[in-house]
């Protein structure tokens, strides 16, 4: 007596029972949390491209992405400069008619953001008020004075 199929004939296909396209879903809305995730890692993509795009380190040399950095920090730079119409207009609120020696010998700073925080990093805690205080001394004796406050309450 035989245990299996046949070897000869061949197996019958499985045929699933028709189903009527009225009990077929007819539409397949996503649920609130794909569509947050979705949200999230279109934003995730695109915030570390820009990164990429503009502020990642890739070495002294030229690289493909150094034109549109060149064309962003002019663009930033109108921001943080004044044109010479507003200092015009400035220098005739002070009181001054023309632009002095002293104003003209002034020159602005050229540097976009990036160039700056590049030269000049921000260190851990208060750095303005560390500076006023004195530098560096000023800035231990207040972190001295802040984790001794913590440890006090």
């Amino acid at each position: 007596m035989p245990i299996g199929p046949l070897r000869g004939a061949p197996p019958k296909p499985i045929v699933p029972p028709p189903i009527p396209p009225s009990k077929l879903p007819q539409h397949v809305a996503p649920t609130p949390l794909s569509r947050a995730s979705q949200i999230a890692s279109f934003a995730f993509a695109a915030g570390l491209t820009a990164y990429a795009v503009l502020l990642y380190d890739f070495g002294p040399r030229e690289h493909v992405f150094m034109p549109v950095r060149r064309w962003v920090d002019a663009h930033t730079a109108s921001l943080f400069t004044l044109s010479e119409q507003d200092r015009r207009v400035l220098s005739a609120q002070k009181g001054g008619g023309d632009l002095g020696a002293e104003a003209q010998a002034v020159q602005p700073d050229r540097r976009t953001p990036i160039e700056f925080f590049k030269e000049n990093p921000l260190r851990a805690g208060s750095a303005g008020a560390a500076q006023e205080e004195g530098g560096q001394a000023g800035a231990a004796a207040a972190a001295g004075a802040a984790l001794g406050a913590k440890r006090a309450v």
